[in-house]
């Protein structure tokens, strides 16, 4: 059997521009001989539709459109496994559908029905046969690998897990080189089929790399990575055939995959909002610099607009030569990347507000005063703003952030990276073509950044002088790599308090930062559309806005767990039962002791536990001698009863005995 996956990108839940897509790689794959055809499966209703998928009118458009689209594949003569995710009993499930012969057929949900068990038995793998193969279809490779049903030539694996930087195997075949998947197909004697999808699903992320693998655990066949791309290949179960070189496979590169899938998230979100510009904000420091580079490479200069602001707020001569030097890395930068540079240059704070404006509330309202020329300049040109918050920002300062949004800034791209990372991925950037400046890309600017994030968790103390005094003096002890663990460490991985290398370093610190990132969660949900490329971003880390609880640590103590309580209540039952067992066995034998006459030594013993023991191995000898003596008597059927025959009972049909 021939098989073909089509990786393609189309924006998520057009039904209609979808299945005519379908329709034609169908075309193609039956050009090159293929009977069946795999697409991606976040396509239709990406992997967290919420309450989309229980609309009534989005599942009847979505069931009419794979019906005529069966019909048009039918006339290729080609079948179609299209993976969406159904609501079925008001519980989402990753269905299968599979259009054949002019029919759709959702499998696993007809799995289920068949079996008359649909909660259990449609998580397990679905298995069909088409063309001679006997094709299981999961969305869990790692789960169902181990418990194919036997029997099984081809295994479909649609890919729902996004980009994960902490995570390899989510991409594809570029992991096949360092050891995965090969094992364990091997070890199943199974064809793999991955179907990994490419493009931007909202928050999720994928690298495309769909492969086929053999029975032996070898690559026959691989689609590109970050780009649009077809697989056919030939599936015949036990016969070696012409594999990939694997030297020549794609192998991942941290940095380079984390920058192509925000180039990707970047390109498609834009477009998603009917957008063709951007407007990116450039402030001459690495966030917004690295964020001009990226735009670029995923739209095109001609397509990207930069604003840079002069600083009012310049009294000395010191002050005078930075603000000079920023603004001609800016400049720079935007002579550099071939965009349009469009400068804005507002005078006194003060002025604007016609107050006196105090000090601690000057940077704040000059956010506001930038994200008003953001937005003008994008309502002109008819673009979209892009955000440079990076995941220590979300973390530590989302209240300001909020300052210098705008309506139209529709993403964050570096909003599940931490400030620390952006060093390094603008080193990559470089190393394709030096468009940052040495200066940018640096240490110290990564120090320059966490400095103004600093200063925005002191601005919060400012009511109380020496406090702000504080915490200034406990955060200004960290550097920038210590303070970007600390937040990976409890975001990412959610560790404890005591879990933390900082808790033995500067608790104080520690206790401080988890502190401001507990306090900015009702800010942050208001923060713009960040990609998920890490373990866990703050759009999967969700924790009640209002809570006044923060982690200060156990100080000492063990960890208290829930299950530890209950085995301790278990184990005071278990204690109490016994206790009173022993008691109640007291009285029995005291009861019996006074019937039978025995004396205080012979009660206590026959309390005791060898008395105990010789009384259950005298019942036993008791109960076995009485169990031969009722087998013998049913053995002898001549019994004398006045010339008549008595037939045996067996010892069962005796109620009083136990035949256990």
């Amino acid at each position: 059997m021939k098989l073909a996956l089509a990786q393609i990108d189309m924006r998520l839940g057009d039904i209609e521009g979808i299945c005519s897509r379908i329709a034609d790689q169908a075309a193609l794959a039956a050009d090159a001989g293929a009977q069946l055809l795999c697409v991606p499966a976040p396509l239709f209703t990406g992997v967290q539709p919420t309450t989309l998928i229980e609309y009534a009118d989005f599942e009847h458009d979505l069931i009419r459109s794979l019906r005529e689209l069966a019909a048009k594949v039918e006339e290729r003569g080609v079948a179609c496994l299209v993976p969406a995710v159904v609501s079925v009993e008001q519980v989402p499930l990753a269905e299968a559908f599979l259009l054949r012969e002019g029919r759709v057929i959702p499998l696993r949900t007809l799995m289920g029905l068949r079996d008359d068990r649909v909660e259990a038995s449609m998580w397990e793998p679905v298995v069909f046969e088409l063309a001679g193969t006997r094709i299981a279809v999961t969305f869990d490779f790692a789960r169902d690998i181990a418990q194919l049903p036997r029997g099984c030539d081809l295994m479909i694996y649609f890919q729902t897990t996004g980009f994960d930087i902490s995570n390899e195997e989510t991409c594809a075949v570029a992991s096949v080189a360092d050891g995965h998947y090969a094992d364990d197909v091997a070890h199943a004697g199974i064809w793999l089929a991955s179907m990994v999808p490419v493009g931007s699903f909202d928050e999720t992320v994928y690298t495309g790399g769909s492969f086929v693998m053999d029975d032996g655990g070898r690559v026959m066949a691989a689609a590109p990575c970050f780009e649009e791309g077809m697989v056919v290949q030939e599936v015949r179960r036990g016969e070696m055939g012409e594999s990939l070189d694997t030297q020549r496979l794609p192998r991942f590169q941290r940095e380079e995959w984390l920058w192509e899938a925000l180039r990707i998230f970047v390109r498609d979100t834009v477009a998603a909002r009917g957008f063709t510009r951007v407007v990116v904000p450039l402030e001459g420091d690495l966030p917004t610099s690295l964020l001009a580079a990226l735009a670029v490479d995923a739209l095109g200069p001609r397509n990207v607009v930069g604003m840079g602001f002069g600083r009012s707020d310049v009294f000395t001569p010191q002050q005078e030569t930075r603000e000079r030097e920023r603004v001609e890395r800016v400049r720079a930068l935007a002579a550099t990347l071939n965009i349009q540079l469009v400068e804005r240059e507002h005078e006194d704070v003060s002025r604007w507000m016609d107050r006196d404006v105090p000090a601690r509330d000057v940077g704040r309202l000059r956010l506001g005063i930038n994200a008003l020329y953001l937005a003008d300049i994008a309502h002109e040109l008819d673009a979209c703003v892009l955000s440079s918050i990076t995941k220590t920002d979300a973390a530590l300062a989302p209240a300001s952030l909020l300052a210098a949004s705008t309506p139209r800034t529709v993403c964050a791209p570096f909003g599940d990276i931490y400030l620390t990372a952006l060093e390094f991925l603008a080193r990559y950037r470089n190393r394709i073509s030096p468009v940052l400046s040495v200066s940018t890309v640096s240490l110290s600017a990564v120090e320059d950044h966490m400095v103004r994030i600093v200063s925005e968790i002191v601005s919060t103390f400012d009511d109380d002088p020496s406090r702000a005094a504080r915490v200034a003096a406990t955060l200004a002890a960290l550097e920038p790599a210590q303070i970007d663990d600390a937040l990976e460490a409890h975001v990412d991985r959610n560790c404890s308090f005591d879990d933390q290398p900082l808790a033995h370093q500067s608790p104080d610190a520690l206790a401080l930062l988890l502190l401001v990132v507990r306090q900015g969660e009702g800010y942050r949900r208001s923060l713009p559309l960040a990609p998920i490329v890490s373990a866990r971003a703050f759009a999967e880390r969700i924790w009640p806005p209002s809570l006044a609880w923060s982690d200060l640590g156990r100080r000492g103590a063990a960890p208290e767990r829930v299950v530890d309580v209950a085995r301790e209540e278990m184990g005071r039952l278990e204690t109490r039962g016994a206790e009173r067992g022993l008691r109640v066995r007291g009285e029995i034998l005291g009861l019996l002791g006074d019937l039978l006459g025995l004396t205080p030594e012979q009660r206590a013993e026959l309390a005791s536990e060898e008395g105990q023991q010789r009384m259950r191995e005298n019942a036993e000898r008791f109960e076995n001698q009485l169990r031969e003596a009722l087998l013998h008597l049913s053995e002898h059927d001549d019994v004398p009863d006045g010339g008549r025959q008595t037939p045996g009972m067996p010892p069962h049909h005796y109620p009083f005995f136990s035949q256990n």
